[in-house]
């Protein structure tokens, strides 16, 4: 008789779970990343306007180029306001998922572990069974040949 786990549909719907909240969770850190990305780069633009606007400064500016100036830099400073926001925002969804997947996979791992356990007593009875043949045909063989 082979071996038939009776939870199978279960730990292939867990496995199935598994899966789908792993694959959110790369979705979710892939976001992270490029928000992460899109941050530095501004960052990156606010520091080369700086010292665009201080190279100028040295030059001479006049005051609507100042004001012009002022209002880039608050605009980009804006924006990484912004967009720091929605990194914090998408490091708490991050933080949420990884917590649902790690749910998921200690679900599965409880169904996989109850089947090995399974297994294992299957095979060790099946073992037990043939051995029990076996000394059984020995003891027939042995009776049959002191018989004659």
């Amino acid at each position: 008789m082979a071996f038939h786990f009776t939870l199978k549909g279960l730990l292939r719907l867990r496995l199935s779970l598994e899966r789908a909240e792993l694959q959110k969770l790369k979705a979710i850190a892939g976001a992270v990343a490029a928000a992460r990305a899109e941050v530095e780069s501004v960052e990156k633009e606010i520091e080369a306007r700086r010292r665009a606007f201080a190279a100028l400064l040295a030059e001479g500016l006049t005051g609507a180029e100042w004001h012009f100036e002022i209002a880039r830099e608050a605009s980009l400073l804006a924006l990484r306001a912004e967009l720091l926001k929605k990194l914090a925002d998408l490091e708490e969804k991050r933080k949420q998922q990884q917590a649902r997947y790690i749910q998921a996979h200690q679900q599965r791992e409880i169904l996989s572990n109850l089947r090995e356990r399974q297994l294992a007593a299957y095979e060790l009875e099946e073992s037990r069974r043939a051995q029990q043949r076996i000394d059984e045909l020995f003891l027939i063989r042995t009776i049959s040949s002191s018989g004659k």
